[in-house]
């Protein structure tokens, strides 16, 4: 064999080896197993997000359907259910009753006994009569069942009787027997009649009994009752009437920071005049408006005592804030709460019958004019006519 004979043969070896080699790569490159290891790794990876994204949007779906469904279950339970106006007859501008209550002890009128306080309270619970607070009283904030009629109980004189504390495994809670403890107990076991109340203090012997005066005061507001001025002294040698326009603002301005000083956040603006008797009339702004100690005060009501005129409701254009009027919580004599109760069976047209929406005033048309429009805040003046 030539030399170049060996050279070519050789060459063509080299070749095949090459040929050999890159058969081998390229078969290597094209292994399905392989193939599927390298290029399925990178798809699982990308599927992986696309699925978490996918997810991810899943439950941001699922969980808006969710907070979409509490809030139309929110508003299916708050939104008021529509009445039918003809047969609850709604007079959002009728009569709220306002009850003087003093003591629980057998000294009628103006006292009860346990038994018949608690003979009161269920004829009221039985007739639909349902209590609210001196707070949504003056705001005319009333939030009771369609076909109801708001009531409002006020306690003079800061008794005993009515309330006061006692300690119970290292707590204080209202003594057995008293106002206060038996409308809490009947409210318990009568759903839907709330325990709200206005207790009215003069400047000493205030709810005597366990606790100090703030804990008694604090132990009130906390408990949702309202707490009002009855003026320094019930002597009536000390009545508003006789007395000029530095006394007045001392009477109620004591009183008035005694209660600011056990509850500072609290606004206190109702009072209840002792004996019934107001200032003298060029002084009875004094009692809306005055000044005591560099302390001012401001007062929105003041309830007198027994029934001086009808029980117009604040929202009503002959409210008189300075003549709030209230029945005793007796019966038998003309005008008292029993004689009214009587009154309105007869007429039930005269009391404030509720629509069951706090954000609307249903009145008849025809007592359109008698609505104070500036009182209605943010609330809808609905007018209706009954049918024939």
């Amino acid at each position: 064999m030539t030399k170049q004979s060996r050279i070519l043969q050789l060459s063509q070896l080299v070749v095949l080896v090459m040929i050999v080699v890159l058969m081998s790569v390229s078969c290597k490159m094209i292994d399905p197993d392989e193939n599927n290891t390298g290029i399925d790794n990178n798809s699982e990876k990308e599927n992986d997000i696309n699925k978490q994204i996918d997810d991810n949007d899943k439950n941001d779906e699922i969980k808006d359907n969710i907070e979409n469904t509490d809030i139309k279950d929110e508003e299916e339970v708050t939104k008021p259910v529509e009445i039918d106006y003809q047969a609850v007859k709604p007079n959002e501008l009728g009569h709220i009753m306002v009850i003087m209550y003093h003591g629980i002890i057998d000294l009628p009128p103006y006292h009860v006994t346990e038994e018949q306080f608690l003979e009161q309270l269920q004829y009221m619970y039985d007739h639909k009569y349902r209590p609210i607070s001196v707070r949504d009283y003056i705001d005319n904030n009333i939030n009771i069942e369609a076909g109801y009629t708001p009531i409002l109980f006020t306690f003079d004189d800061g008794l005993s009787s009515t309330f006061s504390l006692i300690e119970e495994n290292g707590e204080l809670v209202p003594k057995p027997g008293t106002a206060i403890e038996i409308l809490e107990r009947f409210s318990k076991s009568h759903p839907g009649f709330d325990s709200k109340a206005g207790l009215y203090i003069n400047g000493q012997k205030i709810f005597e009994g366990a606790g100090t005066v703030e804990e008694r005061i604090k132990w009130l507001v906390d408990n949702g009752y309202d707490v009002g001025n009855h003026t320094a002294s019930h002597d009536k040698t000390q009545m508003l009437s006789k007395l000029d326009s530095r006394q007045i603002m001392k009477n109620i301005g004591i009183v008035d920071q005694i209660i600011k000083n056990a509850v500072p956040d609290y606004t206190v603006d109702s009072l209840a005049y002792t004996f019934g008797n107001r200032p003298v009339k060029a002084l009875r702004n004094l009692v809306l408006d005055g000044e005591y100690n560099n302390i001012k005060y401001n007062y929105s009501v003041a309830f007198k005592e027994g029934a001086s005129a009808p029980y117009y409701p604040p929202l009503h254009i002959k409210f008189d804030p300075l003549n709030v009027a209230r029945a005793r919580g007796s019966k038998g004599e003309i005008q008292d709460m029993g004689w009214f109760f009587d009154y309105y069976e007869q007429h039930p047209e005269k009391k404030y019958i509720s629509d069951g929406n706090p954000d609307r005033v249903s009145v008849l048309e025809k007592d359109e004019d008698s609505v104070n429009k500036d009182k209605l805040g943010e609330r809808e003046l609905y007018l209706y006519k009954l049918n024939q």
